[in-house]
């Protein structure tokens, strides 16, 4: 089990707020789905540039769909007051508890924390924050197709190690990063022409168009031949398909499935 830092979580909870507080009014207030989200697209981000380490040391683990971590829960109250965060609550229509939403705007805190934490985490934080804001569903949807994610299955421990999803050493998935190659003056003078043919192609396409004339078709007759057209093609469908009433049953297998995670699979 890992080490997980309670600074560190408690410094990643406050400045995810913190950015929010600048956003636009209605991605000001984050839950505590937000945040703990937040923090795990952080976590993957420093862990991308660290060998699998992630920043807060938190023991992620694949719970109810979406990653979890028992120690973050418990410190986003205590952290969120520590610098004066709004707690507002709001009564739930789709769940027992009430809706609990956190606010908070400084300006100085921001950049004081800003200045203390790596530019890894701030950007991922910035940009993950201000793409998706209090926006629920975009942001779970991201999360769980995130390729951690992906790879594990409901009650594991979730892996951030970068060779264990690309099937690559993180040193061998680095020299790979592919640097454009130069084209020599030939090619280049081959994709012009070829572009140059692209765009009057185009252009022809585009003149014949305009000077067509505008097929106007003439709408359907809906009469007894129609209907009854319309009722042999039915026919010849088959008899109809009974409604069934039953329980499906999903093997386990399927989180460990490659269509999960493998785009080649159909």
């Amino acid at each position: 089990m890992k080490k997980h830092d309670t600074h560190k979580i408690d410094l990643l909870l406050q400045y995810t707020l913190l950015v929010a507080g600048r956003e636009d009014w209605e991605s000001r207030e984050l839950g505590m789905i937000h945040l703990i989200k937040y923090l795990y697209l952080a976590d993957l981000a420093y862990s991308e540039h660290h060998n699998g380490e992630t920043y807060t040391g938190l023991n992620w683990i694949f719970y109810h769909f979406g990653p979890w971590a028992e120690k973050l829960y418990q410190r986003i109250e205590p952290a969120l007051l520590a610098i004066g965060a709004e707690k507002k609550v709001y009564p739930s229509t789709r769940y027992e508890k009430d809706c609990v939403r956190w606010l908070i705007q400084n300006d100085e805190m921001y950049d004081k924390l800003n200045r203390e934490l790596s530019i890894i985490i701030t950007g991922a934080v910035q940009s993950s924050v201000h793409k998706f804001g209090s926006d629920t569903e975009g942001l779970l949807h991201f999360v769980y197709k995130t390729v951690p994610m992906l790879q594990a299955s409901p009650g594991e421990m979730i892996d951030f190690t970068p060779h264990k999803f690309t099937g690559q050493q993180p040193e061998q998935a680095q020299e790979e990063d592919t640097t454009p190659i130069p084209l020599t003056t030939r090619q280049l003078k081959k994709r012009k022409e070829k572009l140059s043919a692209i765009r009057k192609n185009l252009k022809e396409r585009l003149d014949k168009k305009k000077k067509q004339v505008r097929f106007i078709p003439t709408p359907p007759r809906y009469d007894d031949v129609f209907f009854e057209g319309v009722k042999y093609l039915d026919s010849l469908a088959g008899e109809p398909i009974e409604p069934l009433e039953g329980t499906l049953i999903i093997a386990d297998s399927v989180w460990k499935s490659k269509a999960r995670f493998d785009p080649d699979v159909p």
